[in-house]
């Protein structure tokens, strides 16, 4: 009885600790901002893209043209996964997607012989009291997708911003984009 109760205490401790190291690998939340739109949903069946994609002769980084792409590939899998269907040019679709994708790298810095540049940052910060962002080192994803008339706001979409661990990890990418963008047009209806 003595042995099976501590096999059962170290189960329960690795136990904890994989639990627990699973979830320090989950990083930061998705910051999520979607869209509350005034007007009704209406249905489509047809989309194209309002933006141009991101190439290496914009001058665009190559880190940048790539999330550009994935952006593209997750998005067009969504709508194709509801039943839309792409068309070349915004005049022959009922709707258009617009997007933007940047990377902010967390890189801060503080002038202490200018406490007027820290206060930049909080104006509220107590003398010799700034309270920048944490460091991380990690660049920080933010992307925005908005869907809607042409000519018009968008009825669906919003922004959603996360933090990068491994921005060289295709599958991290992969798996943040599809979460974000999922959750971003989740109230995106079927097409008609």
């Amino acid at each position: 009885m003595r042995n099976a109760s501590k096999g059962l205490k170290v189960t329960s401790l690795l136990t904890g600790f994989v639990l627990s190291l699973g979830l320090a690998g989950c990083g930061t939340p998705t910051q999520i901002d979607r869209i509350e739109s005034r007007s009704a949903p209406v249905s489509f069946q047809t989309y194209a893209w309002g933006t141009e994609a991101l190439s290496g002769e914009s001058g665009a980084p190559a880190q940048l043209v790539e999330l550009d792409a994935e952006l593209r590939q997750v998005v067009g899998a969504l709508m194709l996964a509801r039943g839309y269907r792409q068309v070349q040019g915004a005049d022959n679709a009922q709707m258009v997607v617009d997007y933007q994708i940047a990377i902010v790298e967390e890189e801060f810095a503080g002038d202490p012989k200018d406490e007027s540049w820290d206060a930049q940052f909080d104006s509220n910060a107590q003398r010799g009291v700034v309270e920048l962002p944490a460091r991380t080192g990690a660049p920080r994803v933010t992307l925005s997708v908005g869907i809607g008339p042409q000519h018009g706001m968008p009825i669906w979409g919003g922004s959603a911003t996360k933090l990068m661990v491994r921005p060289e990890d295709k599958n991290e990418r992969q798996r943040i984009l599809n979460n974000a963008v999922g959750e971003l047009l989740r109230d995106l209806p079927p097409a008609a």
